[in-house]
């Protein structure tokens, strides 16, 4: 049986992020024992790298496109199947990267024995600039209504909760029916087991919306929305949270009138539309079950 201090899975559809990932964690991880697994979903075999004293590569070829969800759980599978174990399991996005701090400071955490499931800070990549600002205390005591401050690169599970999640829920995820909300699900399913808490300590990077907004074609940004708009409706009325989707999608407004006073008018309508598309699958998914 292979123990780790932490198994990071990542997948990817194409290669223009995920080698910073690999490179990044191979590169900066000194402390710790890591084994990065790495779902390819390209037609193009990914690129390999060697060992380092501390990390361990792993890449599943799988050649051809899943959605976000069982692309994890393929390597959630691989995991389970060669019974490897570690004190904490994340999902990092393909566009993910780390420094040396998230490994020390991890690595601390796990020397005083803290195992607490965690959910971090992200910076935008390059920069000391806050992803999303969390206006909690340090060590704030989370709930499932924190939904909307979880993305997949910031929660660290400990292993027992990992273990008693499990998989992902298929429907959710890029490409999948309900085109998004995976990473919320997870944790709104992980906080039925146990707590979690905020910890500003520990930090990792990723682009920031607006930057991806920008290499965006409006069509693109369109599909992105409505897909956005629909995975979170559809997760929080799958748990029952309708007050959470009634001011998800009032929240639609607010970023109208953000990126009017912004002039960036194209990014505006398109919030415009994510109003309605969120209202219409709020009254979809409150009068019919998430099937």
């Amino acid at each position: 049986m292979l123990h780790y201090d932490i198994i990071l899975i990542a997948t990817c559809h194409t290669h223009t992020y995920v080698y910073d990932l690999m490179e990044t964690v191979l590169k900066n991880n000194r402390k710790i024992a890591a084994c990065l697994i790495v779902v390819n979903q390209d037609k193009n075999l990914i690129k390999t790298y060697d060992d380092t004293l501390h990390t361990h590569v792993k890449i599943i070829e799988h050649s051809k496109p899943l959605n976000t969800s069982v692309g994890r759980n393929l390597g959630i599978e691989y995991v389970i199947e060669n019974k490897i174990t570690a004190k904490y399991l994340t999902f990092p996005d393909d566009d993910s990267s780390f420094d040396a701090s998230f490994f020390e400071t991890l690595g601390a955490l796990i020397t005083k024995n803290d195992l607490r499931n965690f959910v971090i800070d992200v910076y935008c990549t390059g920069t000391k600039v806050l992803f999303r600002k969390i206006s909690y205390e340090n060590d704030q005591l989370l709930t499932r209504k924190d939904w909307d401050i979880v993305g997949a690169v910031n929660v660290l599970y400990n292993f027992d909760t990992f273990e008693k999640v499990g998989y992902f829920d298929v429907r959710f995820g890029v490409n999948a029916t309900y085109g998004a909300g995976e990473d919320g699900d997870y944790f709104i399913r992980a906080t039925q087991f146990d707590k979690f808490y905020y910890n500003n300590e520990l930090y990792n990077y990723h682009p920031s919306g607006e930057s991806k907004f920008k290499k965006m074609s409006y069509q693109s940004l369109r599909k992105r929305m409505f897909n956005y708009g629909k995975g979170g409706i559809a997760l929080l009325c799958k748990h029952k949270m309708y007050f959470g989707a009634s001011f998800l999608t009032i929240r639609a407004v607010g970023g109208v009138a953000s990126y009017v006073l912004k002039g960036k008018f194209l990014i505006a309508l398109t919030y415009f539309e994510a109003f309605f598309i969120r209202l219409f699958f709020l009254i979809k998914f409150s009068i019919f079950s998430v099937k």
